[in-house]
C-alpha cells in the first residue's frame, strides 16, 4: 500500500466505512490472484511500459495498482506483489499513469519481464500465484519526472509516484485502520538497505544526503527490539541512538515508536479496537508542540541525570551527543567533587554551565572579532572563523594525533609536520594558524570557556564508566562529531559487533569535521587493537555499505552535485571517503545558472525587483546565502520577501526550490583558484591531478564541500545566482559537461516564485523552528496568521540572541527580556506545555543572574532540582533543605545525594545546625558521615554527644593519632579516658622509636608521628599514670630533651632495678648512639661514655646466654623490638625495625622468635663493640701526646710529627691510662661472652692482638720521668680489672707488661 493509497482507504473509513468495506474487499480478491474482469484492465497506452491496472470498486471508484517486485522479509528473493497506488475517482485517472508507465520501464528490461510474467494457479483461471525471483541490481530512470498544471495554474509534480513508500497490507495495518489510527509500519527496502538490516557485524554506512542511510539504521534496531519481544523472558537489549541535532533524534525516535506501536496493534482485541477508536475520536487535536530544538543537553528531559541511573526502562534510548557527555561528566565528577584540577573543572561547567560552552556561533561572535585584533595575520582575509575554528577543534585539539599528545593538544612543532594530504587547509600557515590558537587559549581562560574538544578529553582522562555497557550503538550524522568524541561513543558498547556508523564526509561543514571514514575505521581498529581502553575487539571485520540511491532529489541536482565530489575526490583523496556515483530515482530539471547582472550597488537589482510590494518567495523555497551579512544587505534593499538562511543554518534541512545567491563572490578563494579546478580538469581528460593539497589552493577543498551542501538543499529546483568572475570557472565546467542551463538577463524572479496556502507557511515555520532557525520562523508564522507560534519562535529568537552578546550588561538585559517573553508564551500556552515553557523562563532569569525569580519559575516548571542550584549559587542553604525535606521526590536520587552532601558540608564548616533536621536520627547520621568521607564533621558530632571514646577511634582510623590523643584528652568524665589516650601515645611513639634507632633525631624532627604525639602529652600529670607508663615518658621526653644526659642514663638503672631489661636496654642503646661524636671528645668525657657503654655491654652480656629471662611474651619487649603479636602463637616483626628482614617471611612461633632475638643480640653486641673500638682507635682521649714535646721544653724536633702536642698533668696522664684500661674490660667482657660460640673461636687470636696493641701502646708512650700514685695501686686497679676475664694463656704477658709500666713510672 503507497502512502496516498493508505491516506485515501483511512479518509473513506471515516467518511463511509461501507465504501471502505468494499475497497478492502477488492484488495482481498487481488491479494488471492484473481486478475480478470473489472479488476484487470490496463490503464496506459504504450505497449512498452510497465503495465498500471485499475480495478473497479463502485461506479466511480477505482482501485489504481500495479503487479511490481518486492524483497521477503530476509532480503534472499524477490517475489510479485500488488503494489496500490491509491483510491481515484474516473477524473483523477487522466495523464498521469501512462507517464508512470513510462518512468517505470526506466529500470530496465529485467524488471519489466518480472512485472508482466503471470504464473497460474493449480485451479481454474482467471487466479495467479506469485512469481519468486533472485535479488537483482537496482535500476532507475532517467527521464524527467512530469510536471501538470492544475485547472487554478498551480503545478504539480508527479516524482511522488516513484519516491513513495510502500508498507504491508498486514493485520497491524487492517487492525489500525478499524481503530481509525494513523499507523507508520515497516516499508519496503532495496536490497543493499536489507544486507545492512540483516547485518551480524559492526558497520559503517556511508551515503550521501538522502540515500537512506537512517532509515537502514532504524529498520534495524526494530529488528532487534522485536526479537526480544517474541522472548522477552531473555534480556532486553540496550540499543543507544546518538546525533548530534536534537530535532533528528526526536524524529528518529517518534519514528521508531510509531513503529513499534503500530506493529503493536496487531495483538489488539476487537473490544481494544473499539475503544482506542473512541479515544482517537474524542481526542482534540492540538497544534504540533514546540519544544526547545537546541536544547541537546537537555533534549530528554525525563532521562536521568547520570549515565549509571539509566535502566532497562530507558531503552532504546535516542539522545544527543551532548546530552550523553553530560550524563557521563556527573558520574566522573561524583568520584570526586571536592577535585580542582583543569579536567574536573570542564566536568563540572560540562554539567550545571552551558552559558560558557564555545560553538562555533559564539566563537565567531564573541571570540573571533577579538583575535583578529590581536594576531592581526592574514587569517581573518584568506580564511575566515569557519575554517579558523575547525582547524582548532579538528586537528589541533580533535584529531587521533591530538588525543595521543599530552594535555590533548598538538605542540606547534607537531602541527607544523603533519601531512598536508591528510591536512591541507593551513598547510603553508601552520606557524601563523598556532599562533592565534595560543592566543584564543589563553583568551578562553579568561573568559573561562570550554569548548567541544575540552569536554571530550576531560571525559577520556577521567573515563571509569560506571552503569552498563550497550549492546548495540547507532551514530548518526557521525562526521559531525570531532574523532575523539568516536572513541569515547565506542567505550560505551561492550558488543563488538553491535556498532553502526553512519553519515557523509562530503558534507562536514560543522566546524571540527575533518576525517573520513577510512580514518574513523583505522582508529577504532587501533583503539581496539591496542586494549589501553579495555574495548574488546571484534573477530570478524566490520562491513563497509555504501548507499548510492539518491531518493529526496531528481538526477538534475544530483548529477550536478556528483561532479562536486567528483572534484573533491580528484584533487583531495584523503578529503572525503571515495564511493560509486551518486544516483537518483529519477530524471528532473538541470539547475538555472544566472549571470549578466552587475549593478554597482546591488547585484541581481533586476531580478529581485519583481519581489517588491506584495510579492515574495514561497514556503517551500529559500535563499541560500554566504553569511548573515548578506542576508542583512538583501532584506535592507528588498524587504522581509523570503526566507533566507546561511550554509551552515541550511545544515539538515531542504527545500523544493533553492536559490543559491552569490556563493562564489564571498568565496575565500580567489579566481585563478576556482581557475585551477577548469583548466586541470580540462587538460586531464577529466582525470584529476592537479597539486592543489597546498594551502591556499586547499581552501578550494573546504568551498566545494560547502558548494555541495548548498547544491544538496534542493528536492526540485536549484538556481545559482552569481555575477562575479568567481563563478566563471565552475559555470563553464558545468555547461561543458551538460549539467546546467544558463538563464538569459532580464529574467524575472517572479516566474519562479510559488505561491504558499496558511498551512505550507505553518508546516514551514515548524521545519524551520525545530531546526533552531528562530528568526525565519517568526516570517513563516507571521505569514501563516499564528500568532501564539510567532510570540513562541520570538522568544526563542531573543534568547538567542542574548546568547550571542558579549557585554555583560547588554547580555543580562536581553535574557530578562527573553525570560519575559517566555513568560508571556507559558501564559498563553495549555497545561500540558506550561511546564516546559517556566523551565525556559527559569534559565533565562538564571542566566541572567536573576536569582530569585529564576527560583520562583523552577518551582513553577516543578524543577526542584534546578532551583536548588539557584539557592546554591546565592548561598541559601535553608532554602536548599526545605526542598530536600519537602520535594524529594521530585530530585533524581544522584542529585538528591549532592545536595544532602553539600548542606552537610556547609552547616559543620559553620557550626549550625540546618532549620529541618536532615535526618531521622544521629545515628543515621553518623552513618552517612561514615559513608561520605566526612569524617570531620563525624567527630564533631560524637563530640557533641560526648562520645569522645568513639571519636578518638575515628581520628585512630584516620591515622590521626593527636587528633584521638587530644579528643580523650577532653572527656572528664571517664577515668578510663586518660589511660586509653597514654596508652596511644606509647603505642605511636613505640611504632616509630624502637631499639637501635637514632631515637632522639625522630622525637626532634617535627614532621615526624612521634613528635607530634609527644607534645600532645607534654601537659599529662605523670602522677596519674601507671608506674611503667609513667617511666616510659619520662624517658621519651629525656630523650627529646637531651639524649646524652645522666637523666637518660639514670632512667636505665632505674628500668634495670625495677626489672625492666628491655626498657634499660633502650635506654642504654640511646646513650651508645653518641659514639659518632667522641672522635674530639677529652679522656673525661670519653670515661663517662665508657662507663656507661660498659653498663650497656654487661645487660647485653647478660641477655646474650639467657641469664635474664628476656621472651617475647613481655610486652616491653615487643614494643621495645617492635614485635606484633598476630595470634595468639604467631608474631610479625614491623618494618624498619631491628629484627625485620631477617628472614623471607615475616611470621614467627614463640620460640623461632626468642632464639632470633638472642642472635641478633649477641651480633649487635659484636657490632656495638667493634664500632667503639673502632672510635677508640681514632679518639683523641686515647693518644699519649708526642714525648719529645713532653721532655723537651715543650718544642718536638721533628718537622712532620703527627702525635699530640699537649702539656701532661699526672692527672692527665692517669685518665689516658684509664680509659685504656676500660676500653681493654670491655673487649674482654665482649670476648667472654661470645667464646663459647664456635663462630666466634677464630676470632680470639684478633681480640688478642687488639689488647697486645694497647699494651705496647703503654709501654711506647710512656715517659719515665713521670710519677704519680703508687706502684703496687696501679698494679692492684690492673688486676681487678683483668683478673677475672682472660685466659691465662692468652693475657699473662699483657700483664706483666703492664707491671713493668707502672713499676717504671
Amino acid at each position: 500500500m503507497a502512502n496516498d493509497a493508505t491516506k485515501d482507504l483511512f479518509q473513506l473509513r471515516r467518511c463511509d466505512a461501507k465504501r471502505a468495506t468494499c475497497v478492502l474487499k477488492k484488495i482481498s480478491q487481488l491479494s488471492r490472484g484473481e486478475f480478470s474482469g473489472n479488476n484487470f484492465k490496463v490503464l496506459h497506452g504504450p505497449s512498452h511500459g510497465i503495465p498500471i491496472y485499475q480495478a473497479e470498486v463502485l461506479s466511480n471508484l477505482r482501485l489504481v495498482y500495479q503487479i511490481d517486485c518486492s524483497l521477503d522479509d530476509d532480503g534472499q528473493a524477490e517475489r510479485q506483489a500488488v503494489k496500490v497506488y491509491g483510491i481515484y475517482s474516473h477524473k483523477q485517472l487522466d495523464h498521469i499513469w501512462p507517464w508512470l508507465s513510462k518512468l517505470l520501464s526506466g529500470r530496465g528490461k529485467v524488471y519489466r519481464q518480472r512485472c508482466i510474467l503471470r504464473k497460474p494457479a493449480e485451479s481454474d483461471g482467471g487466479v495467479y500465484r506469485p512469481a519468486i525471483f533472485p535479488p537483482r541490481a537496482e535500476e532507475f530512470t532517467t527521464e524527467q519526472s512530469p510536471v501538470f498544471v492544475r485547472e487554478d495554474g498551480s503545478n504539480e509534480d508527479l516524482s511522488w509516484l516513484m519516491s513513495n513508500k510502500y508498507v504491508k497490507l498486514s493485520k497491524a495495518y487492517l487492525n489500525g485502520l478499524r481503530a481509525e489510527r494513523e499507523v507508520e509500519l515497516p516499508f519496503e527496502l532495496t536490497t543493499k538497505e536489507w544486507q545492512i538490516v540483516h547485518c551480524l557485524t559492526s558497520c559503517y554506512v556511508i551515503g550521501r544526503s538522502g540515500t537512506g542511510k537512517t532509515t537502514a539504521m532504524v529498520f534495524k534496531m526494530l529488528g532487534i527490539q522485536r526479537a526480544w519481544e517474541q522472548v522477552p523472558s531473555t534480556r532486553k537489549p540496550r540499543q543507544l541512538f546518538v546525533t548530534r541535532y536534537p530535532v533528528l533524534a526526536a524524529k528518529v525516535e517518534e519514528f521508531f515508536t510509531s513503529l513499534v506501536e503500530s506493529l503493536a496493534l496487531a495483538e489488539r482485541t476487537q473490544d481494544e479496537l473499539q475503544s482506542l477508536r473512541s479515544q482517537i475520536r474524542s481526542t482534540v487535536e492540538h497544534p504540533p508542540r514546540m519544544m526547545d530544538p537546541l536544547n541537546a543537553v537537555n533534549y530528554r528531559p525525563g532521562t536521568p541525570r547520570k549515565y549509571s541511573e539509566l535502566s532497562d526502562h530507558d531503552f532504546p534510548l535516542f539522545i544527543t551527543f551532548d546530552q550523553l557527555a553530560r550524563m557521563i561528566a556527573a558520574d566522573i565528577q561524583a568520584d570526586d567533587p571536592s577535585s580542582y584540577d583543569r579536567n574536573n573543572s570542564i566536568l563540572a561547567k560540562v554539567i550545571d554551565d552551558e552559558s560558557s560552552f564555545i560553538t562555533y556561533e559564539v566563537f565567531k561572535t564573541n571570540y573571533w572579532p577579538r583575535l583578529c585584533d590581536i594576531c592581526r595575520s592574514p587569517l581573518a582575509r584568506n580564511f575566515g572563523p569557519w575554517l579558523v575554528f575547525s582547524e582548532f577543534m579538528g586537528v589541533i585539539k580533535g584529531s587521533e594525533t591530538a588525543f595521543n599528545s599530552p594535555n590533548g593538544i598538538l605542540d606547534r612543532q607537531t602541527y607544523v609536520n603533519l601531512s598536508t594530504r591528510a591536512y591541507p587547509v593551513f598547510a603553508e600557515d601552520r606557524h601563523s594558524l598556532y599562533s592565534t590558537f595560543e592566543s584564543y587559549s589563553k583568551l578562553k581562560c579568561e573568559l573561562y570557556g570550554y569548548d567541544v574538544a575540552d569536554r571530550t578529553y576531560a571525559i577520556l582522562k577521567g573515563l571509569s564508566l560506571k552503569g552498563q555497557q550497550v549492546d548495540y550503538l547507532y551514530v548518526d550524522e557521525v562526521q559531525d562529531n570531532l574523532i575523539i568524541d568516536t572513541i569515547l561513543l565506542r567505550n560505551l558498547c561492550k558488543n563488538p559487533n553491535g556498532l553502526f556508523w553512519a553519515g557523509d564526509t562530503a558534507q562536514t561543514i560543522s566546524a571540527g569535521s575533518t576525517f573520513r571514514f577510512a580514518d574513523l575505521k583505522a582508529f577504532i581498529h587501533r583503539a581496539e587493537a591496542a586494549g589501553s581502553m579495555a574495548i574488546q575487539k571484534s573477530c570478524a571485520a566490520p562491513e563497509v555499505f555504501e548507499l548510492a540511491i539518491n531518493y529526496r532529489s531528481h538526477g538534475g541536482i544530483v548529477n550536478c552535485a556528483q561532479l562536486i565530489v567528483k572534484l573533491i575526490t580528484g584533487f583531495w583523496p584523503d578529503s572525503i571517503d571515495t564511493l560509486q556515483p551518486e544516483r537518483a530515482m529519477l530524471g528532473g530539471p538541470k539547475p538555472v545558472f544566472f549571470s549578466g547582472w552587475q549593478d554597482e550597488t546591488f547585484p541581481y537589482e533586476p531580478f529581485f525587483s519583481g519581489l517588491r510590494g506584495n510579492r515574495e518567495l514561497g514556503a517551500e523555497q529559500c535563499i541560500l546565502v554566504r553569511d548573515n551579512a548578506v542576508r542583512e544587505k538583501i532584506r535592507e534593499r528588498f524587504g522581509d520577501v523570503a526566507v533566507i538562511l546561511t550554509l551552515q543554518e541550511s545544515k539538515g534541512l531542504e527545500f523544493d526550490d533553492v536559490f543559491l545567491y552569490n556563493f562564489f563572490e564571498g568565496s575565500a578563494a580567489t579566481f585563478s583558484q576556482w581557475r585551477i579546478v577548469l583548466m586541470a580538469y580540462s587538460d586531464q581528460e577529466n582525470t584529476l591531478s592537479c597539486n592543489t593539497g597546498r594551502s591556499p589552493h586547499s581552501v578550494l577543498c573546504t568551498e566545494l564541500k560547502n558548494l555541495y551542501v548548498g547544491i544538496t538543499r534542493a528536492r526540485k529546483r536549484l538556481y545559482l545566482m552569481d555575477y562575479s568572475r568567481n563563478s566563471e570557472p565552475m559555470r563553464e565546467l558545468w555547461s561543458k559537461e551538460g549539467l546546467i542551463d544558463v538563464a538569459p538577463p532580464g529574467t524575472n524572479i517572479c516566474q519562479y516564485a510559488d505561491k504558499s496556502t496558511p498551512e505550507q507557511w505553518a508546516a514551514s515555520g515548524h521545519k524551520l523552528f525545530n531546526a533552531g532557525q528562530f528568526q525565519e520562523a517568526v516570517r513563516c508564522f507571521e505569514r501563516a496568521n499564528l500568532p501564539r507560534q510567532l510570540r513562541i519562535a520570538r522568544a526563542y529568537r531573543q534568547r538567542e540572541v542574548a546568547m550571542l552578546t558579549f557585554q555583560a550588561s547588554d547580555r543580562q538585559k536581553a535574557f530578562l527580556a527573553a525570560a519575559e517573553a517566555f513568560v508571556q508564551c507559558a501564559g498563553e500556552a495549555p497545561d500540558i506545555e506550561k511546564i516546559s515553557f517556566y523551565g525556559d523562563v527559569a534559565k533565562s532569569y538564571a542566566l541572567a543572574n536573576s536569582v530569585y525569580e529564576a527560583v520562583k519559575f523552577y518551582i513553577k516548571a516543578n524543577d526542584f532540582a534546578g532551583a536548588a542550584k539557584q539557592y546554591h549559587k546565592a548561598g541559601r542553604f535553608d532554602e536548599i533543605v526545605q526542598i530536600l525535606v519537602r520535594h524529594s521526590e521530585k530530585i533524581t536520587a544522584s542529585y538528591k545525594d549532592e545536595l544532602l552532601y553539600i548542606c552537610v558540608v556547609h552547616y559543620f564548616r559553620n557550626r549550625s545546625r540546618p532549620p529541618i533536621p536532615l535526618f531521622s536520627s544521629s545515628e543515621e547520621e553518623l552513618k552517612y558521615l561514615e559513608s561520605k568521607g566526612l569524617h570531620k564533621a563525624r567527630i564533631h558530632l560524637l563530640e557533641s554527644h560526648g562520645r569522645f571514646f568513639e571519636a578518638a577511634e575515628v581520628h585512630l582510623g584516620l591515622g590521626q593519632p593527636c587528633g584521638a590523643i587530644e579528643c580523650l584528652l577532653k572527656d572528664q568524665q571517664n577515668p578510663g579516658a586518660l589511660q586509653r589516650a597514654v596508652d596511644i601515645a606509647l603505642d605511636n611513639l613505640w611504632q616509630e622509636c624502637s631499639f637501635d634507632m637514632l631515637v632522639q633525631d625522630v622525637l626532634r624532627d617535627k614532621g615526624t608521628n612521634a613528635r607530634q604525639v609527644l607534645d600532645c602529652i607534654q601537659g599529662i600529670p605523670l602522677e596519674r599514670l601507671k608506674g611503667p607508663d609513667s617511666r616510659q615518658i619520662r624517658f621519651f621526653r629525656a630523650v627529646q630533651k637531651s639524649p646524652f644526659s645522666e637523666e637518660v642514663y639514670q632512667l636505665g638503672e632505674e628500668f634495670s632495678d625495677r626489672g625492666e631489661e628491655a626498657m634499660a636496654l633502650m635506654a642504654f642503646d640511646v646513650l651508645s648512639s653518641q659514639l659518632p661524636t667522641l672522635r674530639s671528645a677529652c679522656a673525661s668525657e670519653f670515661d663517662i661514655f665508657l662507663k656507661r657503654f660498659e653498663r650497656y655491654v654487661r645487660l647485653l652480656i647478660s641477655i646474650v646466654p639467657d641469664e635474664i629471662h628476656f621472651r617475647v611474651t613481655d610486652s616491653q619487649v615487643r614494643k621495645v623490638f617492635g614485635i606484633v603479636q598476630s595470634s595468639n602463637h604467631q608474631y610479625a616483626v614491623a618494618a624498619g625495625t631491628f629484627l625485620h628482614g631477617k628472614f623471607k617471611q615475616n611470621e614467627y612461633l614463640s620460640a623461632d622468635i626468642n632464639d632470633l632475638l638472642q642472635s641478633q643480640l649477641k651480633e649487635h653486641l659484636r657490632r656495638k663493640v667493634l664500632q667503639e673500638n673502632h672510635v677508640s682507635c681514632t679518639s683523641q682521649a686515647f693518644s699519649m701526646g708526642c714525648p719529645y714535646f713532653i721532655l723537651h721544653g715543650r718544642h718536638c724536633h721533628r718537622k712532620h710529627c703527627n702525635q699530640q702536642h699537649e702539656r701532661l698533668n699526672g692527672a692527665t696522664y692517669n685518665m689516658k691510662v684509664n680509659v685504656h684500661l676500660q676500653q681493654m674490660r670491655i673487649l674482654d667482657l665482649m670476648y667472654s661472652a661470645v667464646k663459647k660460640d664456635h663462630a666466634w673461636r677464630q676470632r680470639q687470636r684478633n681480640y688478642a692482638a687488639c689488647m697486645q696493641r694497647y699494651t705496647v701502646h703503654f709501654t711506647s708512650k710512656v715517659p719515665s720521668l713521670i710519677s704519680t700514685g703508687t706502684p703496687s695501686v696501679m698494679l692492684r686497679d690492673a688486676s681487678a680489672l683483668f683478673g677475672n676475664g682472660f685466659e691465662r694463656q692468652s693475657c699473662t704477658w699483657n700483664l706483666l707488661a703492664i707491671g713493668r709500666m707502672i713499676s717504671a713510672t
